[in-house]
């Protein structure tokens, strides 16, 4: 997620169970990884409702969690070109001071109903929807809202 996160910053994950809200394109999102072991328990959820997490290093992509941008929710069309554009329903999308990379080949994912696509916001180095596939609905944690460590960089997560 380099640039707008670094390895062992720390961010404030709001539940949807604390505080109502929708998840739509742009907004950061932790997620239990689809490739790993999860499973749900409701004293897990109980303990698990307001956190903060660890962004981990790039050797941790097994790990249970995962934190990435959202680029497109149920029923939207994503584009990927080969010079990094994204189009989200014929729009481009656009993350200012992010690396959109180049050399992808041309893409195009329509997401199903309860599920999101997202891509990390270094995408040259990120694995991300376009090679584990979209993310159920069921599987976020949580949005995250604010970098809350280093407290030098503390700030809102804007979307």
């Amino acid at each position: 997620m380099e640039p707008t996160l670094k390895t062992d910053d720390r961010v404030l994950v709001l539940k949807d169970t604390i505080v109502q809200f929708d998840i739509s394109s742009g907004d950061i999102v932790v997620f239990h990884n689809i490739n790993s072991d999860y499973s749900e328990s409701i004293l897990q959820q109980y303990f698990d409702e307001l956190q903060i997490w660890k962004i981990n290093d790039v050797n941790s992509q097994e790990n249970a969690a995962l934190i990435k941008r959202v680029v497109g929710v149920g029923g939207d069309v994503v584009e990927i070109f080969e010079n990094g554009e994204v189009f989200v329903n014929s729009s481009k999308f656009y993350i200012p001071n992010i690396n959109e990379g180049v050399n992808f080949k041309n893409e195009t994912f329509v997401i199903p109903d309860n599920e999101i696509f997202v891509l990390g916001d270094n995408r040259p180095n990120s694995q991300d929807s376009r090679y584990i596939g979209t993310i159920p609905i069921s599987n976020i944690i949580g949005k995250a809202i604010y970098l809350i460590y280093p407290f030098e960089n503390f700030k809102k997560l804007d979307d």
